[in-house]
């Protein structure tokens, strides 16, 4: 009788002793998780780098104390040769890591809003995504080569979820509005910068008016982080959490004064240019008017080399195929200093300076390139000069 006690209190024992090393030697993937990841999106600023925003991904690791920002927009000014690379589209980018303190610092300075995202993911999720930054972040993997539209600070982020996740990771439509083009969302973002705005739609080839998908859209932080508030991965919300970090408040509508813009100093110039051109008999016409054709055709074909230069000598494929070639026509700087010559070739070549602004006015709606309106106030310069040189008086022809 004492023996099956004895044997029956062992078995109680052992039992005990087992479901008690269940519950302290449980696997690790059933443990509290260790690390917390979140998306970082960085407001607008003053600055033409910071007028898009900026996107960066924040680790905290519970385990060690650390907290980490994986930034994937820095560059380095040191690079030898950097105006060069950067103009050559062969600048490289490169993911950096710094502490969280550090990076809000800059912002707070900038006066720019930071809004913060806690992604509902699993323990096994997080690992996996913390797994991938660090592995992105070795020497040989932390560079590449920047791209404005497709390859940026926020295009990595995206990209990360989109390799991490496959098609897990859905999220709805976020364009908000049909056919809407790179090109329309950027002259957005620089209302209140319109000379760069002009340089940009310049330099930009067709392809800026391609319409954009949901995925593509989010090379601008603001979108993406959109995209993420309102995506799933594998069925469930992908944001548990949105915080603002830090909002400086109402900022001074800095908005540029309208008669400083480009077209309305344009618009002044081709008046004036157009009044000396029909009007001969002021004095100033005849001293004026030669300057006037040397400075238009050499600034309009210089402007036309360094388009030519963006599209064929750098990697910058969003400057290929510019029609605005059609009046920055390159050859006009070397008709710039065989225009007063009183030859046929003169006139023939003022003649196709006519076809080609007209083809482009004509094609104004049709052509596949949206076109700045700072611009018409030139083309009307050309159109009057160059119709004004094939009038010259028969005679003068040789």
């Amino acid at each position: 009788m004492i023996s099956r006690i004895q044997a029956h209190l062992k078995y109680t024992f052992v039992f005990f002793l087992s479901l008690g090393s269940l519950f302290f030697l449980q696997p690790a993937f059933a443990q509290p998780c260790h690390l917390r990841i979140s998306l970082i999106t960085v407001g607008t600023g003053d600055e033409l780098y910071a007028t898009f925003g900026h996107t960066a991904i924040r680790v905290i690791d519970s385990s060690d104390g650390g907290d980490y920002v994986f930034n994937y927009g820095t560059f380095d000014v040191d690079t030898p040769h950097f105006y060069w690379k950067f103009i050559k589209g062969k600048l490289m980018y490169s993911l950096s890591v710094e502490n969280f303190p550090d990076f809000m610092a800059e912002y707070y300075q900038e006066k720019r809003k930071v809004t913060e995202q806690f992604l509902n993911l699993s323990c096994a999720e997080k690992e996996t995504i913390w797994q991938f930054l660090q592995y992105n972040y070795l020497p040989q993997n932390r560079d590449y080569k920047y791209d404005f539209l497709f390859d940026n600070c926020s295009t990595r982020i995206r990209d990360i979820f989109v390799r991490v996740f496959g098609p897990g990771w859905k999220y709805p439509n976020i364009v908000p509005e049909s056919n809407l083009s790179f090109r329309t969302e950027i002259n957005r973002y620089l209302r209140k910068k319109p000379w760069e705005r002009l340089g940009i739609n310049l330099m930009f080839g067709k392809s800026t008016d391609d319409s954009m998908n949901s995925s593509q859209i989010m090379f601008i932080p603001a979108f993406l982080e959109k995209g993420v508030t309102n995506s799933t991965i594998n069925g469930k919300l992908l944001v548990e959490k949105t915080q603002v970090l830090y909002d400086p408040g109402p900022q001074p509508d800095n908005r540029f004064p309208f008669y400083l813009h480009p077209l309305c100093w344009f618009t002044l110039l081709a008046v004036f240019i157009v009044i000396i051109s029909f009007n001969r008999q002021w004095g100033i016409s005849r001293a004026v008017i030669p300057w006037v054709d040397r400075c238009l055709f050499f600034l309009t074909g210089l402007l036309g080399l360094f388009l030519l230069f963006m599209w064929f000598g750098t990697d910058h494929g969003v400057c290929k195929w510019n029609y605005n070639l059609l009046w920055a026509f390159p050859f006009n700087i070397i008709f710039s200093f065989f225009l007063h010559k009183r030859t046929r070739g003169v006139k023939r070549y003022a003649a196709l300076v006519v076809l080609l602004n007209f083809i482009l006015l004509f094609g104004w709606f049709e052509l596949p390139q949206q076109f700045p309106l700072a611009v018409l106030p030139v083309i009307a310069i050309l159109v009057v000069r160059a119709i004004q040189i094939i009038n010259r008086p028969k005679q003068e022809w040789r």
